[in-house]
């Protein structure tokens, strides 16, 4: 997965950018690999493997670790359009707003090989917004992303994307949310791609 997310963040056409990485002090297969890139825009970042950091707390240090104007959540277990970066900032800077994320993605389910369009709604996986305006994220194992997008629309500072082909959230089985999470909640607003569409995602994907 961090393969797949490194060449998304090497496609991008946005210039300039660059990748954090956080990873666990006990992963040396992540830290090795990222030292073999020998990428400059790519720069990792080691945290602790105990105590165990939430997800809202690993999303705050890459906040903070970060050096651009904007930043954007880049989820390694997702797929990234070459130009994701640069229509989210248009769409920010085309609609003088602070944030933008996208109103539809695609899904791929990687234990039943299908792929779907989405329903519509603010998708926090695809958060992209100017790095001053974003709220610290609460200290929640999950669901921390809900809470600042939330806060982020309350307050008038999001644009919506209808741009699907941009992003694709992967369901593997080990996700943060579980299963059921994914059949009740996506599932039931989701339209079933074509199997042509299927395997355009899946050639994505590298599956």
């Amino acid at each position: 997965m961090l393969r797949r997310a490194v060449s998304c963040f090497l496609n991008q056409t946005y210039q300039p950018r660059e990748l954090v990485v956080l990873y666990e002090a006990d992963d040396p297969a992540t830290r090795d690999h990222l030292g073999t890139l020998n990428e400059p825009s790519i720069r990792p970042v080691e945290v602790p493997a105990l105590p165990k950091l939430t997800l809202g707390a690993l999303r705050n240090l890459s906040v903070e670790a970060s050096r651009g104007h904007y930043v954007a959540q880049w989820d390694d277990d997702d797929w990234h359009g070459p130009t994701r970066l640069a229509e989210q900032i248009g769409a920010i800077r085309a609609n003088r707003k602070l944030a933008c994320v996208l109103s539809r993605w695609v899904l791929y389910d990687q234990v039943t090989k299908a792929a779907f369009l989405s329903g519509t709604r603010p998708w926090e996986g695809s958060l992209v917004a100017e790095r001053n305006t974003v709220p610290l994220y609460p200290d929640l194992p999950r669901g921390e992303d809900s809470c600042v997008i939330e806060r982020m629309r309350s307050e008038g500072k999001l644009v919506g994307l209808d741009s699907p082909h941009l992003h694709v959230y992967i369901y593997h089985g080990a996700n943060t949310w579980e299963r059921s999470h994914w059949q009740k909640n996506l599932l039931p607003f989701a339209q079933p791609l074509t199997p042509e569409d299927t395997e355009r995602v899946k050639s994505l994907l590298w599956l």
